[in-house]
């Protein structure tokens, strides 16, 4: 899958010229047109730009601004597109949220079944909500999914205040938490994602992000397949439009603002195999059911592609590169 160097591509070149040196001696004026010539093709391919990963693999077009697919079992990398640089990442922030709040309920500071009434700060928060309302309790479990099916702000400035005691002592956490994961592409101002110029991550961080949620914490991955959540008599449905209807999908989280566009983590799990797709900034749509729909479909071609290459179809490069033409 990896494009050899240029220092490789020219080690070789000097073993094939010291070899034909070698063996013929001197090489006569055609020989050495020919080789003069393969020494300019060579060069000039090494000057071209190397073809994106996906683009010599077979791998259909995602319209996206950027996208990773990685194996959540070992880390690889299986496609990538500007999948280092940051990008606005909306409600995918969540998923740091989320990564605290389990570390909270494992290490016992939480517990799935406690009950809260919610803060001031929580019920004045703006954009997308679980609908929390003043006096009415909540449990914890109401809380995660709260955020992982309609992307509460509410539910996640919440989460912050139980776990730090205040959002801004909880945003320092969320930055330390990403250094410590190897997330050094990220910044995070904000525990809901709503817009903010510092809230980026690049698309191999929300990668590492989510692989850490799915390795270190299994027995939370359930809260991520859910269609739909009720709460307050309000029943809310899942903008990640995968869930509940790709049999292999477990998750993970969608987001959108005008800034980042619509933005979708979808994992799947097939014969033991495990994947990630982060695709951010697909074009936004003034119907954002619309735009969802666009972001699941990028996202599923994604994870097809990448079971059917890793589980499937025998790596043979020369009819992959084939096959994407």
């Amino acid at each position: 899958m990896t494009t050899p160097s240029n220092d490789t591509e020219q080690n070789g070149l000097s073993r094939m010229q010291g070899g034909a040196g070698s063996r013929h001696g001197r090489i006569g004026h055609g020989q050495w047109a020919q080789g003069l010539l393969l020494l300019l093709g060579l060069l000039l391919a090494a000057l071209l730009p190397v073809p994106a990963l996906a683009q010599s693999s077979g791998l259909p077009p995602i319209d996206a601004r950027a996208y990773i697919l990685m194996n959540a079992n070992t880390g690889e990398i299986i496609a990538a597109k500007n999948a280092y640089s940051p990008y606005p990442i909306a409600s995918i922030t969540k998923l740091m949220t989320l990564y605290l709040l389990f570390q909270a309920i494992q290490s016992g500071h939480l517990q799935l079944q406690q009950r809260f009434r919610p803060s001031f700060t929580a019920l004045h928060t703006g954009g997308s909500s679980m609908f929390m309302h003043p006096g009415l309790a909540f449990s914890v479990e109401q809380m995660i999914l709260g955020m992982t099916v309609p992307s509460g702000n509410d539910a996640a400035v919440e989460a912050a205040g139980l776990v730090a005691g205040s959002v801004p002592r909880f945003v320092q956490e969320m930055n330390r938490t990403a250094r410590q994961l190897g997330m050094l592409s990220s910044t995070f101002y904000d525990p809901d994602g709503l817009p903010h110029p510092n809230n980026t991550a690049s698309p191999y961080d929300i990668a590492v992000l989510s692989r850490a949620i799915m390795t270190q914490f299994p027995q939370f991955m359930s809260f991520f397949d859910h269609e739909h959540f009720t709460y307050a008599g309000i029943t809310s449905p899942n903008p990640n439009l995968l869930v509940g209807r790709v049999p292999f999908i477990t998750g993970m989280k969608s987001g959108y603002t005008d800034a980042a566009g619509h933005c979708l983590v979808a994992t799947g799990s097939q014969n033991g195999v495990s994947l990630i797709a982060v695709v951010l900034g697909v074009p936004s749509f003034r119907d954002e059911g619309r735009g969802f729909w666009k972001a699941s479909w990028q996202s599923l071609k994604l994870l097809d592609w990448g079971f059917a290459k890793t589980l499937w179809l025998p790596a043979m490069p020369e009819l992959e590169r084939t096959a994407a033409h």
